[in-house]
């Protein structure tokens, strides 16, 4: 399954340009943007470093929260959907702490 990566919503988010994100990354100008062109997926401790940097995991794998109503059955209450994404939350803060604590 091949997977576009968001990096250049996030690049242009931190405000950086190619080069300067390059820099923060540590890696090759063609590698990087060959990731943010989906041409290659960058590795897991390329990962880490984006979400030390800051990335949200909607914005590297494409997933809005706006995009899951289709995931929520209509048969719901109301609250059901602000607790399916209090829940994503969660374990988006839980996965940042997690790669920060293995640096």
């Amino acid at each position: 399954m091949e997977h576009k990566i968001g990096l250049k919503i996030f690049r242009r988010r931190l405000g950086l340009s190619q080069d300067e994100i390059v820099e923060k990354l540590g890696c090759v100008k063609t590698t990087y943007q060959s990731w943010e062109n989906g041409r290659r997926e960058p590795s897991i401790d390329i990962i880490r470093k984006l979400f030390v940097l800051g990335a949200k995991v909607e914005e590297l794998f494409g997933v809005e929260y706006n995009e899951m109503h289709h995931l929520i059955p209509k048969y719901a209450d109301e609250n059901f959907e602000n607790k399916v994404l209090s829940k994503i939350e969660s374990l988006e803060k839980k996965l940042n702490e997690i790669i920060v604590s293995k640096k």
